[in-house]
């Protein structure tokens, strides 16, 4: 999602978002509701599917795997209609991981599957990586060690071609690790032990405490097949001084069962006893039966070694009941794959049709049909071509930005189906301008229309948007609620203007027109304030009001442009 599209209040609410998010603050999903109820209104399926999916990334984190579970199926159907392949592989591979967790591995292999189709479809071979590791992951947990190896490895690969990985030696350590426990379990000592040390040597003094805990995991079970016993017991020891009830479980769960297993098999059972509760009481916050199961497993395997009857007894009334609840939710689960499996097929079949499809309807998928004008879709390329024609000719090149001044009162008073009479009223004014080759207008979603005009001078693109105005407030279309002067329905416009250079962008005009048009909303509606890009050269930088029309443009000297 590229939030350069959006105005500006929704850009920093999607920057609000993301730094939340990464603070791992609960106000992430207050301001996921604002932005998913912004997305609704406006109709726009990237910001509602955005939303959803930082909220399950969240709960993901948080081990909330019920909601978790809700948002990322939610904000799949908002991604297919807007072809946002990337994130749709992501959620696809956390569901997979949840489902492995769950203990239903075709599910798991289902998403991952679904996954790695978008990825290769799509090229995106820095998702794809991460389902590789993910699908070791669950060929380990089947015991399908040579196929673990192939997805680790591919995994591996990948990681030692891009050092420029934003987390680099967190993502060499998870493949090491994988590639380690695949070789162990397959008795390939010195595959195992060049895992080893590349671990010890190469990730380890570059991670912080909370990521070195698999490594130790991993390392614990190595000196035990190795019979490096006390190396074993440290490594077990170090493992209990990581561990953190702020740990996502989801991604450590596997490391943290096979310590518990190597804890058992050693006999340490005053580690195992301290472990076993702070590690089940993370797995219970997860709601995930099958982790539950695992954890009772292990304990009734304890109680049976230690000879405890009364506890024994009372943790195998709690795995009877755990297989009950765990038959629901695999019911529930195979409901929603059903769903998820019939959609996907849908999808494909769009997906040729959409290729075979001919002219005509590649230009019905660029028309907004509200207004029969271009949407964003059309405005995307076009407006990247225009402005490296713009730069390429150093001609003049305008991004206009306008909206309905205080539409939201007129569809809270007049009805949304009056309120779509006047959107198809501005498109029609629009159009009314026969503006010819050298502009473009398109529907920016809601109530806003963008306008790109090429090689023209500053005076010119401004007295065109005059001449829009005028052709709006002549109609003088009722607007009762209004809080302008005029009672009659008008528009606000922001628009900027330069000569391209080397190094700006489309986007760069149209987020500045957006403030222009945030700056004249916020001095007086029914007005037009022109920034310029080129200020050096024209000597203009602060703000000129024309009364008599209520336009506002940018100006210091004496007037260039006259009143009319």
């Amino acid at each position: 999602m590229d939030i350069r599209e959006y105005r500006t209040e929704i850009q920093k609410l999607v920057g609000q978002i993301q730094q939340k998010f990464e603070a791992l603050s609960e106000d992430t999903v207050i301001l996921c509701e604002k932005l998913e109820k912004y997305g609704e209104l406006q109709r726009e399926d990237a910001l509602i599917g955005y939303a959803c999916f930082v909220r399950g990334q969240y709960y993901y984190i948080k081990n909330d795997m019920l909601n978790f579970y809700r948002e990322m199926l939610r904000c799949m159907r908002p991604f297919e209609n807007i072809g946002e392949w990337g994130y749709l592989a992501v959620a696809n591979n956390l569901l997979g991981i949840m489902s492995l967790n769950r203990g239903n591995a075709p599910f798991a292999m289902d998403y991952y599957s679904r996954a790695l189709t978008l990825c290769r479809q799509y090229k995106l071979p820095d998702i794809e990586w991460q389902i590789h590791m993910n699908m070791g992951a669950l060929f380990i947990n089947v015991e399908s060690f040579e196929n673990a190896l192939k997805h680790y490895d591919l995994a591996y690969q990948y990681i030692c071609m891009h050092k420029e990985l934003p987390e680099y030696r967190i993502s060499m350590t998870a493949s090491l690790v994988g590639l380690g426990r695949a070789h162990l379990s397959m008795e390939h000592m010195e595959e195992a032990e060049e895992c080893r040390q590349k671990l010890e040597r190469e990730c380890l003094p570059y991670l912080r405490e909370i990521d070195q805990l698999p490594v130790y995991c991993l390392l614990a079970r190595f000196y035990q097949k190795t019979s490096a016993l006390e190396k074993c017991q440290n490594a077990l020891k170090k493992v209990s001084d990581l561990f953190s009830e702020d740990l996502p479980i989801m991604d450590v769960y596997d490391d943290l069962y096979d310590y518990l297993m190597i804890l058992l098999e050693t006999e340490d059972y005053d580690l195992f006893s301290k472990m076993i509760t702070p590690i089940t009481e993370l797995t219970r916050k997860t709601t995930i039966r099958n982790l539950e199961q695992k954890q009772v497993r292990l304990l009734l395997r304890y109680y049976k070694m230690r000879g405890d009857d009364n506890h024994y007894a009372q943790a195998a009334v709690r795995s009877v009941a755990l297989d009950e609840m765990m038959e629901q939710e695999n019911k529930m689960m195979v409901k929603s794959m059903i769903g998820l499996r019939l959609e996907f097929n849908e999808l494909a079949i769009v997906n040729h049709q959409i290729e075979e499809e001919n002219k005509t309807l590649q230009i019905r998928s660029q028309t907004d049909p509200l207004t029969g004008m271009y949407n964003r879709l059309r405005l995307n390329s076009y407006g990247e071509t225009a402005f490296e024609r713009a730069e390429k000719n150093q001609v003049g090149l305008a991004v206009e930005i306008l909206d309905i001044d205080f539409f939201k009162e007129y569809n809270d008073n007049y009805g949304h189906q009056a309120g779509d009479k006047v959107i198809q009223f501005i498109a029609a004014s629009i159009k009314k301008m026969q503006l010819g080759n050298r502009v473009f207008a398109a529907r920016y979603g809601g109530d806003e229309f963008v306008l790109i005009y090429e090689g023209y001078t500053d005076e010119e693109v401004f007295e065109l948007a005059k001449r829009l105005k005028t052709i709006i407030s002549t109609e003088k279309m009722p607007h009762r609620y209004s809080r302008t002067e005029t009672k009659y329905i008008t528009i606000s416009q922001g628009l900027y203007w330069g000569v391209p250079r080397e190094g700006a962008s489309i986007w760069q005009y149209l987020h500045e027109a957006d403030n222009m048009l945030y700056k004249v909303k916020s001095r007086s509606r029914n007005s037009i304030m022109l920034g310029h890009a080129n200020e050096e050269e024209i000597k203009r930088n602060s703000d000129y009001l024309d009364r008599k029309n209520l336009v506002v443009r940018s100006a210091t000297d004496e007037e260039i442009f006259h009143d009319d």
